[in-house]
């Protein structure tokens, strides 16, 4: 079986990972935000998963408890945790990351409750203040997973975690880097699939695989079959069908801003401070999405930049229908867009992928705009 092959058997809801994980009597907790420390967990040897609901088609209890304005990612991983397809999680860590999935945590706490819960309080805005009052938060939280899961956390053991996280990210940004070449030797899709994997399975062996698959790329023909180069922006993006539709539509998709993509992995923790403060300072002040005040200019400039530096022909946005956020957000984007003359385009979807036909006219059209200019 080839890497790639490898690394997207990883992206199942359940794996051979997990389930090798837990057969040695080790515990597993499902995360919600990108801004939840997975290092902090990974550090008292539980592996954190990153809760992604895919196989979801229909949502009606879910429907019966949360409104009908929450968003589709929510409603379908409080369906899948009634109908008990996160079975091998031992607990759940959510963050006030939007109202939405506090919403969620509290229905998964009293309609599809596991043995261990933690929601963790993040900041909305970045100051001298806020960083103290997160990294006591963080200290909250190392103090919990211990006590719970009779473990301890040390300096020691967080900062080997650090590194180890840290290296996932510099062969991350190594992959990236190939992405900026005329021909690049992978699609956006593969791209989506690889850090996917990376979320759901233990991290020595992600970077394992990921070492080898980089490798195998550096010695890769590049595809020179496509027609523009996409950025692709937004939330929650967890289904590479959605990608595969543009690229299959004669578009590359080489660089994004999403929450599992360069906001997951792109700014390193640095390894020479404390391991809780260099975390703290990490997480509140990486690259940020909409839910941070105050940030939006920074937002624009990373945008810009990605624009540039992987000669990006046009932007698609994707926005989770009832994201208020996203779709602020994107308004505000857009202008700046307009001001540098960069095409893009607006779509709107559910977290399952459906209006799958209008997506594919629209996305056609807009890629027929970028070949036309």
């Amino acid at each position: 079986m080839s890497i790639l092959k490898q690394l997207m058997e990883a992206t199942r809801l359940t794996n051979p990972w997990i389930t090798s994980w837990k057969n040695e009597g080790k515990k597993v907790l499902g995360y919600f935000c990108s801004y939840i420390p997975e290092e902090i967990i990974y550090a008292a040897n539980i592996l954190p998963i990153r809760v992604r609901a895919r196989k979801c088609t229909d949502t009606p209890m879910a429907d019966a408890y949360l409104s009908s304005t929450m968003c589709s990612y929510t409603r379908c991983c409080l369906e899948q945790a009634n109908r008990k397809e996160f079975g091998y999680l031992d607990g759940i860590v959510s963050c006030n990351c939007c109202d939405q999935v506090r919403r969620l945590y509290d229905n998964i706490r009293y309609k599809a409750p596991f043995p261990y819960h933690y929601i963790m309080g993040v900041p909305g805005n970045i100051s001298e203040t806020t960083l103290d009052w997160f990294k006591h938060e963080l200290s909250k939280f190392k103090v919990s997973i211990e006590k719970n899961f009779n473990t301890r956390i040390t300096d020691e053991k967080l900062g080997d975690t650090i590194r180890l996280y840290n290296n996932s990210r510099k062969l991350l940004k190594e992959i990236y880097e190939l992405r900026k070449h005329d021909s690049p030797p992978i699609t956006g899709s593969d791209v989506l699939n690889i850090i996917s994997a990376g979320i759901s399975i233990p991290r020595n062996e992600f970077n394992a695989l990921l070492t080898q698959q980089l490798e195998e790329l550096k010695s890769k023909e590049g595809i020179s079959d496509h027609k523009s180069r996409i950025m692709v922006i937004g939330s929650m993006l967890d289904e590479p069908e959605y990608i595969q539709i543009i690229e299959h539509l004669g578009g590359l998709v080489v660089t994004d801003s999403t929450c599992i993509g360069t906001r997951y992995f792109w700014d390193m923790v640095d390894e020479t401070s404390s391991p809780l403060d260099a975390l703290g300072e990490r997480y509140l002040s990486k690259i940020s999405c909409p839910r941070m005040t105050g940030e939006h200019l920074k937002r624009a400039q990373f945008m810009m930049d990605m624009i540039k530096d992987f000669n990006v022909d046009g932007v698609i946005f994707q926005r989770m229908k009832f994201c208020a956020i996203w779709w602020a957000e994107i308004f505000m984007l857009r202008d700046k867009l307009k001001e540098e003359g960069i095409p893009f385009l607006d779509l709107e979807r559910e977290y399952v992928l459906s209006g799958a036909g209008a997506m594919k006219t629209r996305v056609q059209t807009f890629i027929e705009i970028l070949e036309a200019r």
